[in-house]
């Protein structure tokens, strides 16, 4: 019995990774938080700044390109009605995300996250590695440009920093509750 693929690769350019790091450093951070709307925080289970880039970014249109490839060339056939705008992740010494899904099914909301899109911005750190749980744990060995999409409600995390700066990009992309295929 062969399984469909549950993660989808490809790489973005070292400018263009730097040049989104230039566009977003800038904008203002906060302490990420969890939750539906945000409302929880727990430096135990994640603990991280992130930058919010404005709707209409530029990197937008590559990762959702990016997602609608990996959505049909892994048949994963979710119904996708629209997306978040891509949050630029900074991690620091110590900052960590301990295992969680990116979906929040039981919200009462009508849409749901359905295809994450993560891409490493940056090398230049130890520690923070990306890796996804499944039947054996999947380290994803992303170095800077790696780009992944699974989908949303794959556990995955991101381990302890141990030294330097790691900057990601994060987009998900939504669709109804209920409706998962076309």
């Amino acid at each position: 019995m062969s399984h469909l693929p549950l993660w989808y690769t490809a790489q973005l350019g070292d400018e263009m990774c730097d040049q989104v790091v230039l566009d977003l450093i800038p904008v203002e951070a906060r302490e990420a938080t969890m939750g539906v709307d945000g409302e929880q925080t727990n430096v135990a289970t994640r603990k991280t700044k992130v930058h919010f880039a404005e709707s209409g970014y530029w990197l937008e249109g590559i990762f959702e390109r990016f997602a609608m490839e990996a959505n049909k060339t892994c048949k994963w056939d979710y119904h996708i009605t629209g997306m978040e705008c891509i949050q630029f992740a900074e991690y620091e010494v110590g900052h960590h995300y301990t295992w969680h899904t990116d979906t929040f099914t039981l919200s009462g909301k009508p849409e749901d996250r359905k295809i994450t899109v993560v891409c490493l911005l940056n090398d230049a750190f130890q520690g923070g590695d990306f890796e996804v749980r499944l039947y054996n744990d999947y380290n994803a060995q992303l170095k800077k440009g790696s780009m992944i999409a699974f989908p949303s409600i794959l556990e995955h995390r991101v381990t302890p920093i141990t030294e330097g700066f790691r900057y990601s990009a994060t987009m998900w992309l939504n669709g109804q509750i209920g409706r998962a295929h076309v």
